[in-house]
C-alpha cells in the first residue's frame, strides 16, 4: 500500500447515444505502484482510451456516464475531489500523452506556448521562467530550442509527438500516461519515442501506463501487463510471466499473432470473429464467441478473477484447456 500511486476500483463506464447504450468498461480494477510501468494491451473498441479518459476525467459530458467504482489517486477518491483539485492534479501529478499530436496540439499557439502553458499555471512563474523551462524541454526530447517558436502544423509527425512528451513532462508528474503514443509514426521514429519516453522515466522515476495494442512496446516498456477484453482485464501479471506463459485463450491468441523471426513455418494465426461489441456484450465470459474452449459455463456465468500466482492472475473457467 505504501508504494501504490493509482488504484482504478470497479470501474464501469457507458457512453449513452440516443437510445442505445455502450458498455465501454466494466467494474475494471487496475493498480498502478510508485516507479512501475504497466501496459494496457487490447483490441479497438476494448475500453482502454475510456479507462485513460475516466482517470483524467476528460470523458465527454452528456454522454459519458460513470455508473459504478473510483478512482484513487494516492488513497484519495478522483471522483470526490472538486474541479479545482482535479485541475491541481492533472498536468502536475498525472499528465497524459495523447495518440494524434496533430488534433491534442493546438494550431493557434506555439509549441513553445504550449509547453510552458502548464508549467507557468501550475508553478505561478513568470512568463520568461516559463518560457525557458519550455526550451529545456525541447532540448530534452531531441528538438532544437529555436524551434520554440514554431506553431504544430511546421514540425513533422515525430517532432509533433516530442513537443507532447515535452508538455506531458512540464511538471515532473508522477504517472504519465500514453495512448497509443507511436500511432502513425515510421518504425525508426517509434524506436526514438520509446527509447525517449524509456530514458525519462527511469530520470525522474515516474509511473507509466502504456495504452497500446502492440506487445512488442510492451516488452521493450513495461514491467506488468494487463490484457483488456470487453471493457474489463482478463488477465494481469508480470510482462515475463505473460508473455511466458499464458493462460486467458484470448492472450494466446495475441501472442500467436505476433511474427517470429526465428522458427517461423507455418501461417501465423488469428482470432476468428469480431472484438466484442460494447453496444450489445455477450453474456457469460466476453470472449466465449470467439474461443475454442468455450463451454455452457463460459456462455452463462461471467468468471471471477483466478490467482494463478503472486504476479498472474487470470479471468478464465477453463485455464485448463491452454495447451
Amino acid at each position: 500500500m505504501a508504494d501504490e500511486l493509482l488504484r482504478i476500483e470497479n470501474l464501469s463506464v457507458e457512453y449513452h447515444v440516443g437510445v442505445k447504450v455502450s458498455n465501454a468498461v466494466n467494474k475494471l480494477d487496475i493498480t498502478i505502484n510508485q516507479g512501475e510501468a504497466l501496459g494496457l494491451v487490447g483490441e479497438t473498441g476494448a475500453g482502454k482510451t475510456t479507462t485513460a479518459l475516466s482517470i483524467m476525467n476528460l470523458l465527454p459530458k452528456r454522454i459519458s456516464f460513470i455508473t459504478s467504482g473510483n478512482v484513487y489517486y494516492r488513497g484519495k477518491s478522483m471522483m470526490e475531489m472538486s474541479e479545482e483539485q482535479q485541475n491541481a492534479i492533472r498536468g502536475e501529478k498525472i499528465s497524459m500523452v495523447f495518440a494524434n499530436p496533430l488534433s491534442s496540439l493546438n494550431p493557434l499557439f506555439t509549441v513553445g506556448h504550449q509547453i510552458a502553458l502548464a508549467y507557468e499555471t501550475h508553478y505561478k512563474v513568470s512568463k520568461a521562467a516559463s518560457r525557458k523551462r519550455a526550451a529545456e524541454l525541447l532540448k530534452l526530447v531531441g528538438i532544437a530550442d529555436y524551434r520554440i517558436d514554431d506553431y504544430p502544423h511546421q514540425l513533422s509527425g515525430g517532432m509533433r509527438q516530442r513537443v507532447g512528451i515535452a508538455a506531458a513532462l512540464a511538471c515532473n508528474p508522477e504517472l504519465l500516461i500514453c495512448d497509443e503514443p507511436t500511432t502513425a509514426l515510421d518504425v525508426t521514429i517509434q524506436a526514438q519515442i520509446l527509447e525517449l519516453m524509456k530514458n525519462l522515466q527511469k530520470e525522474f522515476n515516474s509511473s507509466l501506463l502504456m495504452i497500446t495494442h502492440n506487445l512488442g512496446i510492451v516488452a521493450e516498456m513495461c514491467q506488468n501487463v494487463a490484457i483488456m477484453y470487453g471493457g474489463a482485464t482478463v488477465e494481469h501479471g508480470s510482462v515475463r510471466e505473460i508473455f511466458t506463459h499464458p493462460m486467458h485463450h484470448y492472450t494466446k491468441g495475441l501472442l500467436n499473432a505476433i511474427p517470429k523471426l526465428e522458427g517461423q513455418t507455418a501461417a501465423l494465426e488469428s482470432i476468428p470473429g469480431l472484438v466484442a461489441n460494447a453496444l450489445d456484450l455477450p453474456g457469460g465470459c466476453r470472449f466465449h464467441p470467439r474461443c475454442a474452449y468455450c463451454t455452457e459455463e463460459c456462455k452463462n456465468e461471467l468468471p471471477h478473477l483466478m490467482t494463478i500466482s503472486d504476479e498472474h492472475y487470470v479471468r478464465c473457467w477453463n485455464v485448463e484447456g491452454i495447451k
